[in-house]
């Protein structure tokens, strides 16, 4: 390889590494979408757990329950912004309102919400949605799968259940 295509190779590297790390905020697709008002925790419930996805919205709702005891955003762009402030989701993550919920998203809020000490590599290297799914499928409290798995309903409402369960007890449910 030629000393130019190297020096090309490694500029856009950088400048892809750069860009990537800007620290601003990133893509909310769909911000303005809306959940039903006043639903209660009950009734969201009970209606994802029939769906065959979750999506990023709603999921941003569940964990604001888990974490409050209720949801006040208005629009899921609030949701974002309330999570980001808590730090339960990842600043560099893209969101999109309507996008299915993945089990690496899921797990990375769920450790986060629940401020879980983890293994080495996460205490090392801080929370990451591999490693946080890891270490809540060891814990059961997640099922098999990988990070990119879309989550089902049903799953989204037991994994609430199980975190909840820990936020109160500070144990891990069996």
């Amino acid at each position: 390889m030629s000393k130019i295509v190297i020096h090309a190779l490694l500029t856009a590297g950088l400048a892809m590494a750069v860009a990537g790390c800007s620290g601003g905020p990133r893509k909310i697709a769909g911000a303005g979408a809306k959940l039903p008002d006043a639903e209660s925790e009950p009734a969201f419930l009970d209606r994802v757990s029939s769906q065959k996805t979750v999506s990023e919205n709603e999921a941003m709702r569940g964990i604001l329950f888990l974490i409050n005891g209720n949801d006040q955003a208005q629009t899921f762009e609030h949701r974002v912004a309330a999570l980001r402030q808590k730090k339960i989701v990842d600043p560099s993550w893209d969101f999109a309102a309507s996008r299915a919920l993945t089990k690496g998203k899921l797990a990375y809020m769920v450790y986060q919400a629940c401020n879980m000490d983890g293994g080495v590599i996460l205490t090392l290297g801080g929370p990451s949605q591999r490693y946080c799914l890891r270490e809540l499928q060891y814990r059961s409290m997640m099922s098999p799968g990988l990070p990119g798995t879309d989550v089902t309903g049903m799953e989204f409402v037991a994994v609430l259940g199980r975190a909840g369960t820990y936020r109160q007890t500070g144990k891990f449910p069996e």
